[in-house]
Parts: C-alpha cells; sequence; structure tokens
C-alpha cells in the first residue's frame, strides 16, 4: 500500500495538476523590486516582449534552491546571455527579506536580475510548490516550458 501512494504522489508531482497554466497559454505579467536596485526599481514581465524569458522561482532560504540556482546561471543564463533576444529572471516566492537574498545571489553566484517578493506570482503559475521550478516563455508571450 505504501509503495502505491509514493507512485500516486510521484504521478501527481509530475504531472499538470500543479500547473495554474498550460503550456501554450499567455504568461501572467507581473512587475516586482529588483533586487540591488535602486529603491523602486521594479520589472514586469512585459519589459520583455518579443525575448524569450526564463524565469527561476526559488525560494531564498531553499536548500535545493540554492543547488540549483547555480545551475540555472552555469547551464542556463551563461549559455544564452548573449542572444539579445533571451532574457532570465529569478522570482523569489518566499518573500523573503533583502540579506536573505542577498545571500542566495552570493551562494548561487546569479548574475541576472532577482526580484523581491513574489510569491502571489508564483501562485499565478502554479497550485503548489512555487519554488524549485523553472518557467520559459516565448518570444509572443505563451509558456512553451
Amino acid at each position: 500500500m505504501k509503495f502505491f501512494f509514493t507512485l500516486l504522489f510521484l504521478t501527481l508531482l509530475h504531472s499538470s495538476i500543479f500547473a495554474q497554466i498550460d503550456m501554450g497559454e499567455d504568461a501572467p505579467d507581473f512587475s516586482h523590486q529588483v533586487l540591488g536596485a535602486s529603491q523602486g526599481t521594479t520589472i514586469s514581465l512585459s519589459d520583455y516582449d518579443g525575448k524569450v524569458v526564463f524565469l527561476f522561482f526559488y525560494g531564498a532560504g531553499c536548500p535545493h534552491c540554492r543547488s540549483n540556482g547555480g545551475n540555472t546561471e552555469n547551464q542556463i543564463y551563461q549559455a544564452f546571455k548573449a542572444d539579445t533576444n533571451f532574457v532570465a529572471l529569478g522570482l523569489d516566492t518566499w518573500n523573503n527579506s533583502v540579506s536573505i537574498n542577498n545571500s542566495f545571489r552570493s551562494t548561487t553566484r546569479i548574475t541576472y536580475p532577482l526580484l523581491l517578493n513574489t510569491r502571489e506570482t508564483g501562485n499565478t503559475y502554479f497550485n503548489y510548490f512555487a519554488y524549485d521550478r523553472a518557467v520559459v516563455i516565448n518570444s509572443i508571450g505563451q509558456l512553451i516550458y
């Protein structure tokens, strides 16, 4: 019986049951403050119309996110940052403090913009587990991954 519940959980975890929006749907816009920028500086998804946007939803205090954050920097951002039609953004869905986000940035060595207080945006994109997740939005604003 324990095996059955484990299998059921893993099936649900890898299904779209956790997604609020499906592939091919328009990505919901958002606007959030940028970590380390002058006070009041925000980034909106709509600022990047016509570009491919990689979103990394993280929790700044999450150990798994700290491990995966470096991978997003090294394997995704560094590989594509020279393409002027590509943007990467990190969204802290745990709404941690600036100091915890600075520690996260230092640990992961992420150089792309990190956005603060994004829990509601995470909830817009996902039903559950709105951290340690990646999303790719194509140049016409549709979720493709």
